[in-house]
């Protein structure tokens, strides 16, 4: 592992903090990504409070903000974010055929807003391109704050994959839904 904390004992006192405020948090306990992070503190902290916002305070509906987090994990190939946000989407009813259409990128089959999101989602993350006209009828469609926030999560779950891949926690993306 070239950076990233994963045991408990033998972590600083600040980074032993940090993952005490994530643990308590609305996560719950402390995802891979932010193990990756602690050698860093200060950068764990306030990356994680974004994802939290996003999470847990923003305006996109749950399911639309699932599908983009699938989108960005799939764009990118990180499978621990797949298989971790696969289960909550699960959670919110999405079939086998709506994950695997998000996963090939296609959005074949979901509504067109969702279609929309995937191709934005898929597009910002592999061509690092924003599609102005895909974002303004997002923004038309969801309201610009929902578009802000989609931009934020092609932005940030990349992010979080990297450390994944850093920290060497991450893991091939499934190819086909169980």
């Amino acid at each position: 592992m070239l950076i990233g904390a994963r045991d408990i004992d033998e972590m600083t006192a600040e980074q032993r903090a940090t993952h005490d405020r994530i643990a308590s948090g609305p996560r719950g306990g402390v995802p891979h990504p932010f193990l990756a992070m602690l050698d860093a503190p200060h950068f764990a902290e306030a990356i994680q409070s974004v994802g939290e916002a996003i999470r847990f305070h923003g305006v996109l509906d749950q399911r639309h903000r699932e599908i983009a987090i699938l989108a960005a994990a799939a764009a990118f190939g990180s499978g621990y974010e797949w298989t971790y946000h696969e289960a909550i989407a699960r959670d919110l009813g999405l079939s086998d055929a709506e994950l695997d259409a998000v996963r090939d990128g296609s959005g074949t089959g979901l509504p067109d807003v969702e279609q929309a999101i995937v191709g934005f989602v898929f597009k910002a993350v592999r061509d690092r391109q924003s599609d102005q006209d895909v974002l303004a009828r997002l923004s038309a469609d969801l309201g610009r704050a929902a578009a802000t926030e989609i931009v934020t999560i092609a932005g940030y779950y990349p992010l979080l994959a990297l450390f994944l891949s850093a920290g060497e926690l991450d893991q091939p993306m499934p190819t086909d839904t169980p």
